[in-house]
C-alpha cells in the first residue's frame, strides 16, 4: 500500500521519517522558502503535482532512481535551483515542472523521456544549454520560452511540429537546427528570438504558424521552401532586418500584419497564386519603394501599405474592385497612382497624408470615394478631386 508524505507529517516529523515513504504528496514543501537541499530517500516513487513549488532557497535537489514520475509544476519557480538530475526511470516532464527556474544554467534530458510539457522550462532565464534526446516525440507550448540564455538548440528527428511559442523570446537564440522530420512551425514558436539571423526551413514544413518569427529583428535572410502552403498573420512582423522576401508559389493568401515594421525591406515578389493580401500586411515597411502586385489578387486589406514612407508609385492590378480603409496613408513619397477601371470603392484615408501625391486617375467605375480619402495630400490634388463632389455624384474626373 503506497504511504504518501504530506504537508502535515512534514510539519510533525520534519524530513527525518520521509525515507518510511514512497510518496510526496502534491504541494507538500510549496513554499518553504528555508529549504536549501534535498535528498529525496530512494524509497520515493512520485512527487506530486507542485510538491517544491515556489521553494525559493532550494540550491540541489537530488531525486532516486526509483522515481517514476515528477508532478506538474512540481519545482516552479525554484529560483535558486541551479542543478537537477532527471533519473532515467522518468519518461514524461510534465506541465511547468522547472517554468521560473530562473538559476538553472543546465539541464541533460535522459533517453526515457518521450516527451517535455508545457512551459516545463518557461523563463529559466540563466539555461544556456539542454539536451533533447532522440526519444522525445513532444515538446509543449511555451517549453523553452523566455529562456533568454539559450544560444543553441538542436531539434531531433523524432519530433514532427515545433509547438506554439515554443521557443518565443529566446533573445540569445543564435543558432536552431531543424530536422526534415517538422512538418509545421506553430503560432509565435520563434516570437522575439532577437539574436536569430538566418533560419532554414525544411522541405517538409507545409504550414507557418502566426506570429512565427515576429520581433526577429536580426532576422536578415529567410527562404521559404515550395512546400509551405500557409504563412501565418503576423509571421514576420518587426523583422527590421529582413531585407527581401520571396513568397513561394504554394501560398494563396499573405495574412494580415504578415510584414508590418519590416523596416529594411527592399525586395518583396508575389506569384501569381496568391489571391489576398491581409490588412496592415506591409505597415510601416519604410525601405518599401516598389511592389508589383499580380492581378490574382482580389483583395487588399485596409491600411496594406500604411506609412510605407519610400513607396513612389503603385500600379493597382485589374482584378482589384476596393481599395480599403487607409490602404496608402502615409505613404509619403507616394507620387503616382495607377486605378483601374475594375475599381468601384476607394475608402476612408486611403491615400490620407500623401503629401507627395500628384498623379491619379479615378475612372468612372468608381461610385464611391470617401469624403476623407485624399485627406493632407496637395491642396492642389485635392480641389481636383473634387471630393464632396465625386463623393455625391462621381463624375469620372482623371
Amino acid at each position: 500500500m503506497s504511504k504518501i508524505f504530506t504537508s502535515e507529517d512534514r510539519k510533525q516529523y520534519g524530513l527525518s521519517k520521509l525515507e518510511k515513504y514512497n510518496g510526496i504528496d502534491d504541494e507538500c514543501f510549496e513554499g518553504s522558502t528555508d529549504l536549501v537541499e534535498i535528498n529525496i530517500p530512494t524509497s520515493i516513487e512520485w512527487i506530486g503535482e507542485s510538491c517544491f513549488k515556489e521553494c525559493t532557497g532550494l540550491t540541489c535537489v537530488n531525486i532516486p532512481t526509483r522515481v517514476t514520475e515528477i508532478g506538474n509544476g512540481s519545482f516552479k519557480g525554484c529560483s535558486s535551483l541551479v542543478t537537477i538530475n532527471i533519473p532515467s526511470t522518468i519518461s514524461e516532464i510534465k506541465h511547468e515542472c522547472f517554468s521560473g527556474c530562473t538559476s538553472l544554467v543546465y539541464i541533460k534530458i535522459p533517453i526515457s523521456i518521450i516527451s517535455i510539457g508545457n512551459k516545463c522550462f518557461k523563463n529559466c532565464f540563466k539555461l544556456k544549454k539542454i539536451n533533447i534526446s532522440t526519444s522525445i516525440k513532444e515538446l509543449g507550448n511555451n517549453c523553452f520560452s523566455g529562456c533568454s540564455s539559450l544560444r543553441s538548440i538542436e531539434i531531433p528527428t523524432s519530433i514532427s511540429i515545433i509547438p506554439d511559442y515554443c521557443f518565443s523570446y529566446c533573445s540569445s537564440l543564435t543558432l536552431i537546427d531543424i530536422p526534415p522530420s517538422i512538418k509545421e512551425l506553430g503560432t509565435g514558436c520563434f516570437d522575439g528570438c532577437t539574436s536569430l539571423t538566418s533560419f532554414t526551413i525544411p522541405t517538409t514544413v507545409t504550414k507557418i504558424g502566426d506570429w512565427c518569427f515576429s520581433g526577429c529583428s536580426s532576422l536578415t535572410s529567410f527562404t521559404v521552401p515550395t512546400t509551405v502552403t500557409k504563412i501565418g498573420s503576423s509571421c514576420f512582423d518587426g523583422c527590421k532586418s529582413l531585407t527581401s522576401f520571396t513568397v513561394p508559389t504554394t501560398v494563396t493568401k499573405i495574412g494580415s500584419d504578415c510584414f508590418s515594421g519590416c523596416t529594411s525591406l527592399t525586395s518583396f515578389t508575389i506569384p501569381t497564386t496568391v489571391t489576398k493580401i491581409g490588412s496592415w500586411c506591409f505597415w510601416g515597411c519604410s525601405s518599401l519603394k516598389y511592389i508589383t502586385i499580380p492581378t490574382s489578387v482580389s483583395e487588399i486589406g485596409d491600411s496594406c501599405f500604411f506609412e510605407c514612407v519610400s513607396l513612389e508609385y503603385f500600379s493597382v492590378p485589374s482584378s482589384i474592385s476596393k481599395l480599403g480603409d487607409f490602404c496608402f496613408k502615409g505613404c509619403t513619397s507616394l507620387e503616382s497612382v495607377n486605378i483601374p477601371n475594375s475599381v468601384r470603392e476607394i475608402g476612408m484615408m486611403c491615400f490620407g497624408d500623401c503629401s507627395s501625391l500628384t498623379g491619379i486617375n479615378i475612372p468612372s467605375s468608381v461610385s464611391r470615394i470617401d469624403p476623407l480619402c485624399f485627406n493632407g495630400c496637395p491642396e492642389k490634388l485635392q480641389k481636383k478631386m473634387m471630393i464632396r463632389e465625386l463623393y455625391h455624384d462621381v463624375c469620372g474626373i482623371a
